[in-house]
């Protein structure tokens, strides 16, 4: 299967998010109306943070990531003019140009399992600090509004102390601190909560109520029609993995009258690797596609019949809000570890209508 120039659905070009009405782009205040609000996007991937900012007016003119496979997504998509390819430790503050918008989606590794929760004193996490630093070094320049993103275990690694850790860093600055946890899921089949941090200098701090999850969206609606469905020993050994929890779920959607899809994924189950089917009809969290068990499959069951094989590029693209951008430039398992380890891009335009229109006010 070769992956398309871009991966747009019908879902896709539906585009902004529930209550983020195109008509309502001119959020912000006459003085930056003209050109729009200036963002600098640090740890900024495949640039979705960037995606769901310019859906509100907002117009990057920096951005930073170490990876280049990313960067060749990155550049893709926006050019290189605003981009520098390069460590976060090797840049200060007097190299940013003018704004009013910072975000970090900083790496996730040490504050997860995967990472034995190091947290903050960990090699990649830890990178915080230098976004901190640069914050510092444009003194009277730093933007107004600061978006920090990552994991829910952001808020207890540590028990707390990281979180806190970051709040009291951004404070000596100046800054009012809120907090509030988005799940991808308000807006797209997807289970995906994030932690945000949000600063504001000039003003109190500014809470938002996160949206609920929807009700309405199912896996189905961003599926790809036709795919390389498993058979024989690949599908025999999925099948036969299942606990007997699982075995009677899967019976249940195979007997029901209609077609259902559903994400699944391996777990590691007394030493032993074994696949799950979610009892919803969306995907779990996509992850980065390093190892095996981080790939996510689809199950389609109902009628008397089931089925399982990967889960496409397209699909996870379109989970991400982004079907419409160009991933010609990677493979195809570079373009899902890149968007695995992404932001979802409507959740990012909802937070620039319900939060950075109001900070910048």
């Amino acid at each position: 299967m070769t992956l398309l120039q871009n991966v747009d659905s019908p879902m896709a070009r539906r585009g902004s998010s529930p209550g983020c009405d195109s008509r309502q782009m001119r959020l912000f205040p006459t003085a930056v109306q003209e050109m729009g609000p200036r963002a600098a996007e640090f740890f900024a991937g495949m640039g979705l943070v960037r995606a769901g900012l310019e859906r509100c007016g907002v117009r990057t003119v920096f951005a930073n990531d170490i990876d280049e496979t990313k960067a060749a997504l990155y550049r893709a998509n926006w050019g290189d003019e605003s981009l520098v390819v390069g460590d976060i430790r090797d840049i200060c503050g007097e190299q940013i140009p003018d704004i009013e918008v910072a975000t970090a989606s900083f790496p996730c590794v040490d504050l997860s399992l995967a990472g034995a929760r190091a947290g903050l004193a960990g090699e990649h996490s830890g990178l915080i600090h230098h976004f901190v630093r640069i914050l510092a070094e444009m003194g009277d320049r730093a933007p107004r509004a600061v978006l920090v993103e990552n994991v829910p275990g952001f808020l207890t690694a540590n028990g707390g102390e990281d979180f806190r850790t970051v709040v009291e860093l951004l404070g000596d600055l100046e800054y009012q601190v809120s907090d509030a946890t988005v799940d991808a899921a308000a807006f797209l089949p997807q289970s995906r909560p994030r932690v945000f941090l949000l600063a504001a200098k000039g003003t109190p701090a500014i809470a938002v109520e996160p949206p609920p999850r929807r009700s309405d969206t199912r896996l189905a609606d961003v599926a790809d029609d036709d795919g390389e469905w498993w058979s024989g020993e690949k599908r025999d050994a999925f099948f036969d993995s299942l606990s007997d929890l699982q075995q009677a779920r899967l019976r249940c959607y195979r007997e029901s009258a209609t077609v259902s899809w559903r994400g699944a994924y391996r777990r590691t189950r007394g030493g032993r690797a074994v696949w799950e089917i979610r009892g919803d009809e969306i995907a779990g969290a996509l992850r980065t596609t390093r190892g095996g068990s981080s790939r996510q499959a689809i199950v389609r069951a109902g009628q008397g019949a089931a089925d399982v094989r990967w889960m496409s590029p397209g699909e996870y693209a379109r989970l991400q809000g982004a079907g419409d951008l160009d991933y010609g430039a990677v493979t195809e398992r570079q373009a899902m570890f890149a968007l695995g380890d992404a932001v979802c891009v409507p959740v990012v335009e909802w937070l620039g209508h319900h939060w950075l229109a109001r900070v910048l006010a």
